[in-house]
């Protein structure tokens, strides 16, 4: 059950759906009911959550985030069977549906997230098998890293999807993706550099979140007004765009 006093509560018809799915399912499947209103700790129903490590008023992922304010979703019923690692490095198999009101304004996420290592060492176990007869033995190596190997299948590559237990954790995460790939503390950047990084963060759908124009505000050394006048630049730009 939800510890949430203040969620939607259209959302709560789906709590039995959430339990039901979990025991169905079994233990290496992670059901999640996710309040797209308050993405801070958007999680208010988790089942399972060992698979992720999270637990209910955790916040939403940064891919889920993306999914929010991006338009090539907004159309859409959901994402299904999308590959994903969870925060210990783990492939999961992953899929959301979006559960819009009467207006068709997506209200929640019901998430599935299966842990599929024990499929991966079934498939590993099989194959090891299959192949003890054969003679050309290098043309057939043995697979001695099962997640290394899937990345170089014909399946898709893994979604970049950070499952932070907390709010602290989603802030972190998406920070030091950016300050990575600039090399250098964001205080230093230029102010067109700065600019780039707000429309980046944007689009990732990191201002969502209750707080982000502070903490980043703080990380550029500018004021919270400047970060918010970047905001409304993006914003106009795009409106004028469509």
């Amino acid at each position: 059950m939800s510890k949430h006093q203040d969620f939607n509560p259209q959302l709560k018809m789906f709590f039995p759906v959430v339990r039901g799915l979990a025991k169905i399912l079994g233990g290496d499947y992670e059901v999640n009911l996710h309040d797209v209103s308050i993405p801070e700790n958007s999680l208010i129903m988790c089942e399972n959550g060992h698979v992720t490590g999270r637990a209910v008023g955790g916040p939403m992922t940064d891919f889920g985030l993306y999914m929010l304010q991006s338009d090539e979703y907004k159309d859409k019923e959901g994402i299904f069977n999308y590959l994903a690692r969870n925060n210990r490095g783990e492939l999961i198999k992953c899929s959301a549906i979006f559960i819009r009101d009467e207006a068709g304004k997506v209200i929640g996420f019901l998430c599935v997230n299966y842990d599929i290592s024990k499929a991966m060492a079934a498939q590993e176990l099989i194959e090891g098998l299959l192949h003890l007869d054969m003679e050309d033995v290098e043309q057939y190596q043995e697979r001695s890293d099962p997640v290394a190997d899937l990345d170089k299948s014909t399946l898709p590559p893994p979604v970049r999807e950070w499952f932070a237990q907390d709010l602290e954790g989603a802030f972190g995460d998406s920070l030091k993706k950016v300050k990575r790939r600039v090399g250098k503390p964001l205080s230093s950047l230029s102010k067109a550099e700065k600019q780039d990084i707000v429309l980046e963060l944007h689009d990732r759908g990191f201002f969502l979140l209750k707080g982000a124009v502070d903490i980043l505000a703080k990380e550029m050394c500018n004021t919270k007004f400047t970060i918010y006048s970047y905001i409304r630049d993006i914003q106009n730009k795009a409106a004028k765009g469509r």
